[in-house]
């Protein structure tokens, strides 16, 4: 079964949900959203990830997934966890 993506219009890997701030590409990159909401993406150069919140992260060529952060509460069960 092929699996669906959706082109996303900017570099942004992940988006705070609570903060507002994301997690961006300092280069423009397709990056493709699947159903679960994991982005894929291929670097054909290095590329910096840049945050509000914390030091910039350097990233060699090479094809990524930036996957979706789950936490589980007891009362409420699994949820996505918020930046």
């Amino acid at each position: 079964m092929a699996k669906k993506l959706k082109k996303l219009k900017k570099s942004v890997l992940a988006e705070g949900e609570s903060t507002g701030h994301a997690h961006v590409l300092d280069l423009p990159v397709e990056v493709t959203e699947r159903e679960d909401q994991a982005r894929e993406f291929n670097l054909s150069a290095p590329a910096t990830v840049k945050h509000d919140e914390h030091k910039p992260v350097t990233l060699p060529p090479g094809d990524y997934v930036s996957d979706v952060v789950r936490e589980t509460d007891p009362f409420e069960g699994e949820r996505r966890a918020q930046d």
